[in-house]
């Protein structure tokens, strides 16, 4: 059943696999069913309504998966094999290169490794067979989820602003940082707010929107060029040589929409400016592409549960479904913008099981809706206002002194059952960033552990069936903004006007780390590890080459076996030596080439380092560090 389900896709028109070609099958399908055809399925199932047992909604949610299996079936069943599918949207399985060599880059504390490229090693066939030996094992052939989206960041008022004033060429030089997809991060993915949001340096609409203009008349994104936020996107579309994949949110209405009359606090979208603030969505849309950004998905709303002291409006989930349903689904759809992503929720994890359930269980909500994205905030590890609690040990090998773990609302397995629930539909991970609360950005310039919990969030979230990961700001000023009500917060770059540079964060490196090497189309595939300090996840890319990140987030050092399955081989596995140091995080690349030998005073001092001579020059963001 499952199966069946899980190769049903909403995704349409072009390939999440950026290009690669879906493994034939035999005998070749007729056209499977319309978009319509699809969603005539779902016509006879109804919400929930009054039914409040969790288990009913997820039910019903469930069940709209199976009638629209069903009306594809139907469908295609006219000289076809029974059961067979052949569906252009079903993830294609990636042949894995016959792997020879892993090339190795590294990020630690303590040193000057920053994404360093280090010597490759052999993957021999003589290492250690026993299954508990310190290892990360993966087994390329085992492919999971949809292919990978791709990595990015948000196009903000703060972060045009805060680059704008150290000037052109450093202005060029962050943003090849980011974009560039030889010498840089290679970002293909972003975010941008609809109107105003806390970072902004003030409270805006798009154009003067008159209370009572339906039509929107005076609509207009010249703001955006005065910002510089639409010359930031196409820049980085040039720079990517390719379009960027922008989500768009709203942070608030024109207040004249809302109940409260007001951008901020716990103001509802009003039920009779339901109808012309959909319209704003296309009218949005339908604008930047003219301008040379074309929007790929919108969100419903930002952090929907969430009264703040900047722009917010509230949905519950029942507002929520209904206005996709009744309002913006419709109105996309009559306005040419079919293939337009719609995502919902936008807020934490913590929440986010419920609310798919609820809105997924009414099947004409879920016709219009392509996935669910969410935040990370919750976290008392690392923020100051969400409940905590202290799970106590004692720790026996340290003479039983107290330790304890620290729990919040983090919710990193509400990401999982979201995909178990509608594995049909998809998951993107739409903001993240630290939260200063009140503390001077000063404190935590060249924070290590901030690294660290980029790294352990987009793990978990990759492990969970995350298609994509969207940072906030791309960059913010030395005090953590601009931010009009004083939300200020970390970022990936800093752009220090004080010292008339930018400066790159832990956040950048083990950001990079992923985006460097997992690129779009990439699929998950199956990995674990023996040992609990080794955190890993492992993507196989379009071109056949295998990518492991490995992060140890530990104070000890712990070198593993990086074992991968072999099909065809006289051993089960291949296998090489690995260093993961404590406090670092490493990138393996495996692939079909022959590593070279290193010289016999590398062997000899048992430490690999590439020589000056051979070193490639570094990057502006290996050198302005911190």
């Amino acid at each position: 059943f499952w199966l069946k389900v899980f190769q049903l896709r909403s995704l349409r028109g072009r390939n999440d696999a950026r290009g690669v070609t879906p493994r034939p099958c035999a005998p070749q399908m007729p056209s499977a069913a319309s978009p319509k055809e699809e969603h005539a399925a779902h016509d006879g199932l109804k919400a929930c309504g009054g039914v409040d047992p969790p288990s009913a909604m997820m039910a019903t949610a469930a069940a709209a998966a199976v009638a629209a299996v069903a009306a594809v079936d139907a469908k295609s069943a006219g000289g076809a094999v029974a059961g067979s599918w052949c569906r252009a949207d079903v993830p294609p399985v990636i042949k894995p290169m016959s792997f020879r060599r892993v090339s190795m880059v590294r990020t630690q504390m303590g040193s000057k490794e920053r994404l360093q490229a280090l010597p490759a090693a052999t993957l021999r066939m003589d290492a250690p067979s026993l299954s508990q030996d310190a290892s990360v094992f993966v087994f390329p052939r085992a492919q999971a989820g949809k292919p990978l989206i791709g990595f990015g960041g948000s196009f903000t008022e703060a972060a045009t602003v805060s680059l704008r004033k150290l000037g052109k060429e450093t202005w060029d030089e962050v943003m090849k940082a980011y974009f560039d997809p030889d010498h840089g991060l290679g970002y293909t993915i972003g975010r941008v707010h609809i109107g105003s949001c806390d970072f902004s340096e003030s409270s805006w609409t798009c154009g003067d929107l008159q209370e009572g203009d339906h039509e929107l008349k005076n609509f207009s994104l010249d703001y955006y060029e005065t910002l510089d936020i639409l010359p930031m996107i196409r820049q980085a579309a040039a720079i990517a040589k390719e379009p960027i994949q922008l989500l768009a949110s709203p942070w608030s209405p024109p207040p004249w929409m809302k109940t409260k009359r007001q951008f901020h606090g716990d103001g509802h979208l009003l039920e009779s400016c339901r109808g012309v603030w959909a319209l704003h969505y296309v009218k949005f849309v339908q604008e930047m592409a003219k301008r040379g950004a074309p929007i790929w998905a919108i969100s419903v709303q930002n952090e929907p549960e969430a009264s703040q002291i900047w722009e917010s409006c509230i949905y519950t989930a029942t507002e929520e479904r209904d206005f996709i349903r009744d309002h913006l689904g419709p109105t996309l759809h009559e306005n040419g913008l079919a293939d337009l992503k719609v995502l919902f929720w936008d807020h934490n994890r913590d929440g986010m099981l419920e609310r798919a359930a609820i809105t997924y269980a009414d099947a004409e909500a879920a016709k219009y809706i392509w996935g669910m994205c969410w935040h990370w905030y919750g976290d008392p590890r690392f923020e100051s206002w969400p409940p905590r609690h202290e799970v106590s040990f004692s720790d026996r090998q340290q003479g039983e002194k107290r330790i304890f773990e620290l729990k919040g609302r983090a919710g990193f397995d509400n990401v999982r059952k979201v995909a178990e629930l509608r594995p049909d539909k998809h998951l993107i991970f739409s903001e993240g960033c630290q939260e200063l609360s009140g503390r001077p950005l000063s404190q935590l310039m060249g924070d290590w552990k901030l690294g660290e919990r980029y790294a352990l969030n987009i793990i978990n979230d990759l492990n969970s069936g995350c298609e994509g990961f969207i940072d906030w700001n791309l960059c913010l000023d030395e005090t953590g903004g601009p931010n009009h009500v004083g939300n200020t917060c970390s970022a990936a770059v800093i752009c220090d006007n004080v010292a008339k540079r930018a400066r790159y964060q832990p956040i950048f490196w083990y950001i990079g780390h992923f985006s460097r090497y997992i690129r779009p189309g990439a699929r998950r595939v199956a990995c674990s590890t023996s040992r609990d300090t080794l955190e890993v996840t492992a993507f196989l890319n379009v071109d056949g080459k295998l990518s492991v990140v490995v992060m140890n987030q530990s104070d000890l050092e712990e070198s593993f076996w990086l074992k991968i399955a072999t099909e065809d081989g006289p051993e089960p596995f291949t296998a090489a030596w690995i260093d993961a140091p404590a406090r670092s995080i490493v990138t393996l690349v495996a692939d079909d080439q022959v590593a070279e030998d290193p010289s016999v005073l590398e062997r000899i001092r048992g430490v690999f380092t590439t020589t000056t001579s051979d070193a490639p020059p570094l990057e502006p963001w290996q050198r302005h560090s911190q």
